[in-house]
């Protein structure tokens, strides 16, 4: 059981090495999105406005408990309401109605609207500094001069208001103090002031008159006003009130007394003025610079998994297995050829190189594929043209007849023949010339021509005909093939595509066994799992897959590790390729 979760552990992890390779294998994808979003972020910077900062460092106190309160100020819950209250107070639309107005503002085109305060609004920041008393009150502008303007006056209008206020609310009380005969609302004033309703003296002879004006008004119900009794309690209260109007004018004059200095100063003021900025904070090009590299990195490193994703074409020999379901030979290098240079040249030089170990290597995983029956023949074909499979067919040829083998190599292909070519054979007698012989066996081998290859012997495809189809599903060419697998050792026949025409189809009636050949990276997996259909639809068996034009550079990857792909060039190609 421990060893069961081991394994799926390992399963799970991560193997960042695969995503590494992914990366690498389209860096120049990578390269491009990066390069177009930092160009992007470069063009913001130079086509975007620049914009200024400008900001006042404020001061707000708390107002003082023993101040004078009276009813229109309220109390205050805690320290953060009375700030949270400052700072919208500084937002107000009074307040930048008024600074809008005064600075005429109507006429500056970033701040021209119906609703100018609104806008001034949206250029306004307010940041307090935490654990202090402190606040940044911020204000942006295309215009430099112009937010250091606003910041200014914004911050002045709301010291000066909040001045207005207190003293306005002095004068009412001073006003009430100061008159001799006061009215109605300013006796309630007074009254309602905490002072005078907080004070137990006055409180103990208001309750005192309470209960002698009971009394008075029982004794009035039962005597005349002239009874000894009524005048008593008349008196009585007389003299409370009296007490009253004392105590109270008392209380008066020392809140007065207090009021001439308290509102003297102000609890809000501006520490330091805005100055005028000398950078604009927008665009920071260094900023954008920045974000354009990441988002860059980001979309492009997408890009990659998601072009990854889409690819349906063949790499590995895993795509082999998990997306054809058939078995891995092997990789065919990309072989630069020279103009002076035969294809197959690479297979006769002395020395390890890597596309002649590589043909071998095919070589030998055939000669387990065909254990059963090693002189049988095979097709070598793909999906679509220009895979590889002409150039696999010369050079696997070739290296049978490097065993000492008797090789046989058909041109099958009678609408795009190239062995002739590639060889340096005429064209002019071929397989589609045993259509017209008598019919005879020497027919056969009149049309085989032999190379400059020892044992190698190849049939091009002849004359191209006009209906190759027609001739292909003949019974001579049943004929042919059992004569060339009597008279050789080992017969390669080099298909046509399988799409779209049937030519691969008509020779598998006759040959069972073929090599399927696809192009790296190029090769689409669903094309090629339709051609593979098809062969298998008419008996075909594949004995394996092989990928061409494979690079050998850096490091493939598979499931079980990374194969390493060494160079095995010679000082003396080296310095040929040079």
């Amino acid at each position: 059981m421990n060893e069961n979760f081991v394994n799926d552990t390992k399963n799970d992890e991560i193997d960042f090495a695969f995503y590494i390779s992914v990366i690498l294998k389209r860096i120049w994808l990578l390269i491009g999105v990066v390069f177009i979003s930092v160009a992007a972020a470069v063009a913001v910077n130079m086509l975007m406005q620049p914009k200024y900062k400008s900001s006042v460092l404020m001061m707000i106190d708390r107002e003082e408990s023993g101040k004078i309160e009276t009813s229109s100020f309220g109390s205050w819950a805690s320290d953060e309401d009375y700030y949270r209250t400052q700072y919208k107070l500084l937002e107000s639309r009074t307040l930048l109605e008024k600074v809008y107005k005064n600075m005429n503002l109507a006429e500056v085109p970033e701040f021209r609207q119906p609703n100018g305060w609104a806008k001034l609004k949206k250029h306004i920041k307010i940041i307090p500094i935490t654990r202090s008393r402190l606040l940044n009150l911020e204000v942006d502008s295309y215009d430099r001069h112009l937010c250091t303007d606003i910041a200014n006056t914004i911050a002045k209008t709301f010291v000066e208001d909040n001045i207005s206020n207190r003293v306005s609310i002095a004068q009412d009380v001073i006003s009430a103090l100061d008159a001799t005969e006061r009215s109605t609302r300013q006796q309630e004033l007074l009254n309602s002031m905490p002072q005078v309703v907080n004070s137990d003296f006055i409180k103990n002879l208001k309750n005192q008159e309470i209960a002698l004006y009971k009394q008075y008004v029982q004794l009035n119900a039962r005597y005349t006003v002239n009874h000894p009794e009524v005048i008593s309690i008349q008196n009585q209260l007389q003299a409370i009130r009296e007490k009253i109007d004392v105590e109270t004018k008392r209380l008066i004059q020392s809140i007065k007394i207090e009021l001439s200095g308290q509102f003297s100063g102000n609890n809000i003021r501006i520490v330091d003025e805005a100055l005028v900025p000398d950078n604009p904070y927008k665009p920071n090009k260094m900023l954008n610079l920045l974000i354009g590299f990441c988002v860059g990195c980001i979309l492009g490193i997408l890009f990659i998994f998601i072009v990854e994703f889409l690819d349906k074409s063949i790499k590995t020999s895993e795509d082999l297995q998990d997306k054809l379901k058939i078995s891995f030979l092997g990789f065919i290098p990309v072989n630069k050829i020279k103009k002076s240079q035969n294809e197959y040249e690479i297979m006769l030089k002395e020395g390890n190189f890597l596309l002649a170990e590589q043909i071998r290597n095919i070589r030998t995983m055939l000669g387990f594929a065909l254990s059963d029956n090693r002189k049988a023949p095979f097709l070598i074909a793909s999906s679509l043209q220009s895979e590889g499979k002409s150039h696999l067919s010369v050079n696997l040829s070739v290296a049978f007849a490097q065993t000492q083998k008797k090789v046989l190599l058909v041109d099958g292909d009678l609408r795009r023949s190239r062995l002739h070519k590639v060889f340096k054979l005429s064209n002019e007698k071929g397989l589609t010339n045993i259509w017209h012989e008598d019919k005879k066996i020497s027919g056969f081998e009149y049309n085989v021509q032999q190379t400059k290859v020892e044992n190698l012997y190849v049939m091009t495809s002849g004359m191209r005909p006009p209906n190759p189809s027609e001739l292909l599903n003949t019974p001579l060419l049943e004929v042919f093939i059992k004569w060339a697998v009597e008279n050789f050792d080992c017969v390669i026949i080099d298909c046509p595509a399988v799409l779209p025409v049937s030519d691969t189809l008509l020779w598998g009636k006759y040959i069972n066994k073929a090599i399927f050949v696809v192009r790296y990276g190029s090769t689409n997996s669903k094309l090629a799992e339709t051609a593979l259909e098809k062969m298998k639809n008419v008996g075909i068996k594949i004995l394996g897959g092989v990928i061409s034009q494979y690079e050998p550079k850096g490091l493939t990857y598979s499931k079980y590790g990374y194969y390493k792909n060494y160079s095995y060039y010679t000082s003396d190609e080296k310095k040929e390729d040079k």
